[in-house]
């Protein structure tokens, strides 16, 4: 017994590589080191071993290196500096810096795009969304800021839809890992915020920021819960799932639809009634014709009864509320509701700004420091501001077509049909199901963040973008791959 125990473990021995006794032994080294240097209250150490393993995953294990994105984005947070008037939101934005430098360098030396991705309708609109946004930061009213913008979402879209295209192409499984840790991370957040809103009683105004710094406020917060629901619960019906993977799926969902009630984001709200009612269509089956019938003759009764609808809005005196019905009468209170009047305040001043610049807009970014003079006294609140520190349009439609003239707009509106076009066509006529489940999970989840950017946008932040993007990336490899199976049409 003794003898078979001692050639086991010299079997064992023998299979060890050198490589793997080396890491080991560097492991023990760095574990000391830091060690040492924590009780002698060194702090360069530690930041020089956080650095040489960040570059060490970056390098050669790229997919953690993207769940740590997606884990850590939720949790980050913004670090600014006055000086260089430059702020990031870190971990999550320094690893995607790093990742697209690596990426970028990786395309100049032997990585080869797959070509059907670099031809895909998707792939084709964000490159001209990008490449009209550089050209307005050239005609920009402040140069610097504007490619400071475009900078920022270049480094958003080369990770997170550029190169997890790759990852996901490997497999699709890796999709799944990747808005999991992003759930994980929201998950974290949502028990923070709990905790602290339940210390006040669940106030409604302490609702608000609550949730600060890791979400800037209930908006943005409420805008991941709407997009993260549909694809927690729709991966409940993954195919491979065991028990302990639908016992995951139902209790994060449960925790994300508790905290979407406590958020008391309307827009929100809204956004995820919207995104159900898409479902809906699509699960029925009704024909597009219908939908269009319905959108005309919808869009001609607002046309003719704008007056009224006005009118009943003005006179709508309902502030936001802890209470559930007074809080969703007060989405249409354009009268005493400081939110929906501050709004309109930024769209009307929006408008003033595309009036004077139609084509080229003001630069990318450049649109909270160029609005306050396009303001107009009756539409001003109680949080206008005339300072460049109240945020952007409130609008991820208006915005562009500010900053980047109507042609940023067209941008927009390009990448969102297509994207539900071809997501819509994938889940239609695909017979395998995890790529009609992620297909339907993506569109469902963009349709509900594409909703709220009627009332906000947050595509410059990496909250939203780690999400939105990564979803589209899904959508363009589950069209690709559906185009390669038999029974694809």
């Amino acid at each position: 017994m003794k003898t078979n125990l001692l050639e086991e473990i010299r079997q064992q021995t023998h299979k060890i590589t050198k490589r793997q006794i080396i890491g080991f032994v560097i492991a023990i080294a760095l574990v000391l080191a830091n060690g040492f240097a924590i009780i002698r209250e060194t702090q360069v150490v530690p930041l020089i071993t956080v650095a040489a393993v960040g570059v060490y995953v970056l390098l050669f294990h790229a997919d953690v290196a993207m769940y740590l994105i997606a884990f850590t984005t939720p949790l980050s947070v913004i670090i600014s500096s006055k000086n260089i008037h430059l702020g990031l939101s870190l971990p999550s934005e320094g690893l995607m810096i790093a990742l697209t430098m690596i990426f970028l360098a990786r395309i100049l030396y032997d990585l080869r795009i797959n070509h059907a991705f670099l031809k895909h309708p998707i792939s084709i609109a964000i490159m001209v969304y990008l490449g009209w946004m550089l050209i307005t930061c050239l005609t920009s009213v402040r140069p610097v800021i504007s490619l400071k913008a475009f900078a920022s979402k270049l480094w958003f879209i080369t990770s997170c839809y550029w190169f997890f295209m790759q990852l996901v192409e490997d497999d699709l499984k890796n999709a799944v890992r990747y808005f999991n840790c992003y759930a994980l991370g929201l998950t974290i957040i949502v028990c923070i915020t709990t905790y602290l809103h339940a210390l006040s009683g669940f106030d409604e105004h302490y609702a608000h920021y609550v949730m600060s710094p890791f979400y800037n406020d209930h908006t943005a917060y409420g805008a991941a819960l709407a997009f993260m629901i549909p694809i927690t619960a729709g991966f409940f019906f993954l195919p491979d799932n065991k028990l302990p993977q639908k016992i995951f799926y139902v209790v994060i969902t449960l925790i994300l639809l508790m905290a979407f009630y406590l958020s008391f984001s309307r827009a929100a709200w809204i956004s995820l009634v919207v995104a159900i009612g898409v479902l809906i269509i699509l699960k029925l089956r009704i024909k597009l014709s219908w939908l269009l019938g319905s959108g005309l003759i919808l869009g001609l009764l607002l046309f003719f009864y704008a007056d009224d609808i006005l009118y009943k809005m003005s006179r709508n005196s309902q502030d936001s509320s802890g209470n559930f019905i007074e809080h969703v009468q007060s989405m249409s209170n354009i009268s005493t509701d400081a939110s929906n009047m501050e709004r309109i305040n930024r769209w009307t001043a929006a408008f003033g700004m595309i009036e004077e610049k139609p084509v080229f807009g003001w630069g990318p970014g450049t649109y909270q420091f160029e609005y306050a003079p396009f303001q107009k006294g009756y539409y001003r609140t109680i949080i206008s501001t005339d300072f460049g520190d109240g945020g952007n349009a409130h609008s991820e439609y208006i915005g562009p077509c500010a900053e980047s003239g109507i042609p940023g707009m067209l941008t927009v509106f390009a990448i969102v049909f297509t994207f539900l076009i071809i997501g819509i066509k994938t889940y239609i006529y695909t017979e395998d199901k995890t790529l009609k489940l992620l297909s339907l999970c993506m569109v469902i989840s963009l349709v509900s963040y594409y909703t709220h950017g009627v009332f906000n946008n947050f595509l410059d932040t990496d909250k939203l973008s780690a999400i939105v993007w990564a979803a589209m990336a899904v959508i363009t490899v589950c069209d690709v791959k559906r185009r390669t199976l038999p029974e694809s049409r």
